[in-house]
């Protein structure tokens, strides 16, 4: 059993790169515009705001031809049923939930988007694992299984196709074409995937009618990924200090480190963009959700262009503080910031029980815990950060724009959100060598 299959089976789904070329996507999401302007596309009840439709010529072939490279991928020969696709608009909804037996293994490819950031699928209700997919990637998953949604759309348009099939030697094979006499195929799909080529015959399951398709080849570096990472490195200078304990920088102590409201709510203005995760339990693949300990959202800032500014005066804040506090040896912020969001709407009220920010594994080097206070204290209430520092409970500070800063090790927590949201930013300074 290779990788790919392995974690398929274990997990649910499986990511796989590349399945097709910008440009055959560009000219798949064409198409699906094209339709839309002959009034050829629909709507439905599950997501009522978008356009859809349902086996689609180009995109039928498109299921043909992939039905043996993914087969291959996950372990399984697949007979194909039917496609789904749909330009989805601004606010869409896909609400948790899983297929019927037609689509028992499915396949949902990303043809093109309108938005600041990608729109993310989630997979499995307890863990809710959040799948970015770029332009050409797909997810294949088991429909039937596997609990599967998407959180409300921030964009202008996204454009989505869903390829779905069924277990040749399973309890559905008896849904080949959906119950069609054949897939609704024709070489019309040449005129938006340029980049094919009628080069075989291919007959139907369920017909002995042989039909001409155009011919998809996945590149050889067809490869899965299971899990997304970005690194984001800034260096901060190394330098010394005494006994290391909890410092808060605000009004009183060090108040031209703060950041400005104006600073803190153009940050706070990420989450109309950006899509969040469910704040894990533990790190890595081992992270799980459990709310009963946490529960949060969290939004990533990356080092970019747009965000430098945030990054420039979190490392000259942090030097700082390194230099007439800490004195540890500091190597590296080797992620992106958590822009975390406490919200008292939630079934289960934002918060986080006590815990400690270094451990075993990829944290086993973070020296320095770092929380900017976002929020305006006076539009929330509850969800305080408490640190136990050395023995002495210590709350942080709620000013907007103050800094709290405290050794990884030391155990704190955020006390349940009682009314309103609160909004904060994360993150760990990493060094080489443990307690110096």
């Amino acid at each position: 059993m290779s990788e790919t299959q392995k974690y398929f089976e274990e997990n649910g789904y499986v990511v796989l790169s590349d399945a097709l070329s910008k440009e055959e996507c560009n000219q798949l999401t064409q198409y699906m515009f094209d339709l839309h302007e002959k009034g050829e596309l629909t709507k439905d009840d599950q997501c009522p705001q978008s356009d859809a439709i349902y086996g689609a010529p180009a995109l039928d072939a498109l299921l043909a031809k992939f039905t043996k490279p993914i087969g291959a991928q996950v372990g399984k020969e697949l007979l194909p049923t039917y496609t789904y696709a749909r330009i989805y608009r601004p606010g869409e909804i896909l609400k948790k939930h899983k297929d019927r037996p037609s689509c028992e293994i499915s396949a949902t490819l990303t043809l093109g988007f309108d938005a600041r950031y990608i729109w993310p699928i989630y997979f499995n209700e307890d863990k809710e694992i959040s799948v970015d997919l770029e332009v050409g990637e797909l997810a294949v998953y088991k429909g039937c299984e596997v609990c599967h949604w998407r959180k409300p759309f921030k964009g202008n348009w996204h454009v989505q196709v869903f390829l779905h099939y069924v277990d040749a030697n399973g309890p559905y094979k008896d849904h080949v074409n959906d119950g069609r006499p054949q897939l609704a195929m024709s070489n019309a799909a040449e005129d938006y995937v340029q980049e094919t080529r009628v080069e075989e015959t291919v007959e139907s399951p369920a017909s002995d009618t042989s039909v001409q398709e155009p011919v998809y080849h996945l590149p050889a570096d067809f490869e899965f990924s299971s899990k997304r990472l970005v690194h984001d490195a800034m260096l901060i200078p190394s330098n010394d200090n005494t006994f290391p304990g909890y410092f808060g920088i605000n009004s009183r102590n060090l108040p031209e480190l703060m950041f400005t409201p104006q600073e803190c709510d153009k940050i706070i203005a990420e989450v109309e963009h950006a899509y969040p995760s469910t704040a894990s339990v533990g790190t890595g693949t081992d992270g799980n959700i459990n709310k009963r300990i946490r529960s949060a959202d969290i939004f990533t800032i990356t080092n970019d262009d747009e965000h430098r500014w945030i990054w420039n005066k979190l490392g000259k804040t942090i030097s700082i503080v390194n230099k007439i506090f800490y004195d540890y040896d500091l190597s590296s912020i080797e992620h992106g910031l958590q822009l975390i969001r406490y919200d008292s709407s939630e079934e289960v009220k934002g918060h986080y029980d006590w815990h400690v920010d270094a451990g075993k594994g990829n944290v086993a080097t973070r020296k320095l815990s770092f929380t900017l206070q976002l929020s305006d204290p006076s539009t929330y209430e509850g969800c305080d950060l408490l640190v136990n520092d050395h023995a002495t409970p210590i709350a942080g500070s709620r000013e907007q724009g103050s800094i709290n800063f405290f050794p990884s090790y030391m155990t704190h927590k955020v006390t349940p959100i009682e009314k309103g949201v609160r909004y904060a930013l994360v993150i760990w300074v990493h060094g080489s060598r443990r307690f110096r």
